[in-house]
């Protein structure tokens, strides 16, 4: 039996801290297993184009007979936002249903479920020296992905004011931050210094590959999460909220669309949905520009996320967090998404004028403008959301996340073939508008 939950407080109890970690945790470790693949995309792409002669084989004639004029850079981009965007799109799908089933049994049975989940993708990834093998491990870790929509909800359960929640949701933000900081790095780092599992003649036949020790090491936190949420994560959601309410719930992942969650649930989730595709369009094509005009490799991509994301990481985690209880989250949201459009600029322009000193620019922009928009977002569906619903609706943020995550690499992909290294840039610029529009329309209250 779980421990009974208390009553959500402004300030966190003593011993509800441990809870608080496991939920940073579970935020941090979701992002970076979106994220850990980033800077292993093109080697990735030449192992497995070497190694595979069925379903990766198939793929990447499918893609020539699409592009026939593409360069093996184009080709590893549009592999990468395959990967990516198959990932997201079945945690999109599958997100709703987490954040329900949350919401009738509470949310440590169900965040223990999807952790186990993620232990296991990550497992499978291990030993994924056959393409298909990679394919079932993103599978699991995309269907399983629940963790984090339930570990949004516990932050909601555990704060009762606009104040103390939009601190907590700074909090999460800078998970999210951290995760995309160390995400890329942990992928670089343990790629290039870990010893590489697959040369060692007593691991024959174990299906391992020249990236089992990246996998290894995401498993190895996989399990201390998993670990720590069995020891220290009680249950957030009182017995007396659950279960309440049947009728008008659904696991159909296109709720994010209706109205019934709470006044501008919707607007905000279309906000986001339109911001988080375009700037995963950015970072899953950056690579690529960066190796075509500046001859980045994996050593340079590295601190490059890195430095995306300790920049985003500072701006949720210290301003947003410091500023939102005085002016409220909607005014940050809205400078953070005018921040991004110069900052889409200034990444485009490296195309037609290489500097890194341009691209530096450009990203710093770029993270300042992110850093404020995604824990501003998260606190205002928070606030939007009726208090019988927060997990449902945090499942329907996060599937517009997710599915942003899923379009967005791939429609960058095809403007980077057939327009310009430049062009997911400009689109992300322009595009930008879009959402700052909705946010700005929005009725004060929030």
């Amino acid at each position: 039996m779980s421990d009974p939950a208390p009553g959500p407080t402004e300030v966190p109890a003593p011993g509800d801290r441990s809870r608080i970690g496991v939920i940073f945790l579970v935020l941090f470790l979701d992002l970076v297993g979106f994220s850990i693949l980033f800077p292993l995309y093109p080697d990735m792409l030449a192992y497995y184009g070497e190694h595979d002669t069925g379903l990766m084989a198939a793929i990447i004639a499918r893609i020539k007979a699409l592009f026939p004029h593409a360069g093996p850079v184009q080709i590893a981009a549009l592999f990468g936002g395959v990967l990516g965007g198959f990932y997201s799109l079945l945690q999109f799908l599958v997100a709703p249903f987490w954040g329900k089933l949350s919401d009738r049994i509470g949310r440590r049975p169900v965040m223990l479920i999807a952790l186990s989940g993620s232990l296991a993708a990550y497992a499978c990834w291990v030993f994924a020296s056959d393409f298909t093998v990679l394919l079932v491990s993103r599978l699991l870790a995309g269907l399983l992905g629940g963790a984090a929509v339930v570990a949004n909800a516990a932050v909601a359960d555990l704060t009762a004011t606009p104040q103390a929640r939009a601190r907590a949701m700074g909090l999460v933000g800078m998970a999210f931050g951290l995760g995309f900081i160390l995400g890329p790095v942990i992928g670089w780092l343990t790629h290039a210094y870990l010893p590489n599992l697959d040369g060692h003649g007593a691991f024959a036949g174990w299906g391992l590959h020249p990236f089992s020790n990246t996998a290894l090491f995401a498993c190895a936190l996989s399990a201390v999460n998993l670990v720590w949420a069995v020891t220290h994560f009680r249950e957030t959601l009182p017995a007396e909220l659950r279960g309440n309410r049947t009728s008008d719930r659904t696991a159909n992942p296109l709720r994010l669309f209706s109205g019934g969650l709470g006044h501008g649930v919707v607007s905000i989730n279309v906000a986001f949905l339109l911001h988080t595709a375009l700037f995963a369009g950015m970072e899953s094509t950056i690579g690529f520009l960066t190796d075509e005009r500046l001859g980045f490799g994996p050593n340079q991509l590295g601190p490059l996320f890195a430095a995306m994301g300790f920049t985003a990481a500072l701006m949720q985690g210290l301003v947003f967090r410091r500023l939102a209880p005085c002016v409220g989250a909607k005014p940050l949201v809205i400078a953070g998404l005018i921040l991004l459009i110069p900052g889409f600029l200034l990444v485009g322009a490296v195309d037609l004028w290489p500097s890194r000193t341009l691209l530096m620019v450009g990203i710093v922009v770029l993270s300042c403008g992110t850093g404020l928009v995604f824990p501003g977002m998260t606190t205002l569906l928070s606030l939007a959301a009726d208090a019988r619903n927060q997990g449902l609706a945090m499942g329907t943020f996060r599937s517009a996340g997710s599915l942003g995550r899923a379009i967005g690499p791939l429609l960058a992909a095809v403007v980077y073939f057939a327009w310009s290294p430049a062009g997911p840039y400009l689109v992300g610029a322009v595009g930008m508008v879009v959402p700052l529009t909705v946010i700005a329309l929005m009725r004060p209250r929030l």
